[in-house]
C-alpha cells in the first residue's frame, strides 16, 4: 500500500482547501423533476459588490430557480491517511441552503456556455467568494493549474440519499487549441488522469498559484470548465477574460 508522507499531505491540504473554499456543491432536480437528485459544481465570486455563483450554462438550464439548492464550501479539506497514521477527523456539518427570493440564472449568449446565479449577501461567509477583478487574466500556456469539483463519480448512493466528496486534479494549461480534435473546445484545455470520466466537473473553477515574487497558497481563478473529451481525456472551458466579459455584458441583470 502506498503511504503518503504527512508533509506531503499537509501541502495537499493547503492547496485543496484553498480551492475548496470557493467551490459550491449545487443540488438540483433530475431532468424528470425529482428534487435533490443531481449534484453539480459552481464557483463563488464577488463581482462589483454582488455575490455570484458561476457555473456552466448547461448545468442549470433545465432547473427552475426555486429548485436550486447549494452547500456552502468546505473550509478545510481532509485526506484519509494510511492505517498506520490514523487519527481522529473533524466532521463539519453543513446545511443544504435554498435561494432566498430566487431569480433566474443569467445566461451568456450562445455559444458561450456560462451562467451566473445571484445570491444575497453572506456576511458570515465572505471567504467563500473569491474577489474577481476586471483586469483578471489567464496565466501563460503550459502553466500548472488545479481543478476542484464534484464529478458524477463522486456521488455514492446511500439508501434513498447519497453522499459525495469533492475531487481535485492538476495539469498543464493548453491555450493553443491543439490538444483535442473530437469535441468542440472553448478557450483552453487541461488534461486529466482519473480512474473515471470527468463528467460533472462542468462549472468547476480552474485555479493557478502565482510564484511572483514567491509562491503563495492564495489561488487565482483563471477559468470555468464547461466540457470534456473522454477520448483525449481533457476538460475545456472559458478563460477568465471571457468570464469577465460575460459579467460586464450583463451588469444590469446581475444587480439586486
Amino acid at each position: 500500500m502506498l503511504e503518503i508522507p504527512e508533509e506531503s499531505l499537509q501541502v495537499q491540504r493547503v492547496v485543496a482547501s484553498a480551492m475548496s473554499r470557493h467551490t459550491f456543491a449545487v443540488v438540483q432536480p433530475s431532468r424528470h423533476g425529482i428534487e435533490n437528485q443531481e449534484l453539480a459544481t459552481a464557483v463563488g465570486v464577488r463581482w462589483k459588490g454582488q455575490y455570484l455563483l458561476l457555473t456552466a450554462g448547461h448545468v442549470v438550464e433545465h432547473c427552475p430557480e426555486e429548485t436550486l439548492r447549494f452547500f456552502l464550501p468546505a473550509r478545510d479539506i481532509q485526506f484519509a491517511t494510511a492505517p498506520t497514521q490514523r487519527r481522529p477527523l473533524t466532521v463539519e456539518r453543513r446545511e443544504l441552503m435554498e435561494l432566498r427570493q430566487p431569480r433566474s440564472p443569467v445566461f451568456a449568449d450562445d455559444p458561450v456556455d456560462l451562467a451566473a446565479i445571484v445570491l444575497p449577501p453572506h456576511p458570515n461567509a465572505e471567504e467563500c467568494f473569491a474577489l474577481l477583478e476586471e483586469q483578471a487574466t489567464m496565466p501563460a500556456d503550459r502553466a500548472e493549474v488545479g481543478v476542484f469539483g464534484y464529478p458524477k463519480a463522486a456521488k455514492i448512493p446511500m439508501g434513498e440519499n447519497y453522499i459525495a466528496s469533492p475531487q481535485q486534479f492538476f495539469g498543464c494549461l493548453n491555450v493553443t487549441g491543439d490538444a483535442c480534435r473530437h469535441e468542440p473546445q472553448q478557450d483552453f484545455t487541461v488534461p486529466y488522469d482519473l480512474p473515471h470520466p470527468a463528467n460533472g466537473y462542468s462549472g468547476s473553477g480552474v485555479w493557478y498559484w502565482s510564484a511572483d515574487p514567491i509562491w503563495s497558497p492564495q489561488p487565482h481563478l483563471c477559468g470555468v470548465l464547461a466540457a470534456e473529451c473522454t477520448i483525449d481525456k481533457i476538460v475545456s472551458g472559458f478563460r477568465i477574460e471571457n468570464v469577465v466579459k460575460f459579467l460586464q455584458a450583463n451588469e444590469e441583470l446581475l444587480r439586486p
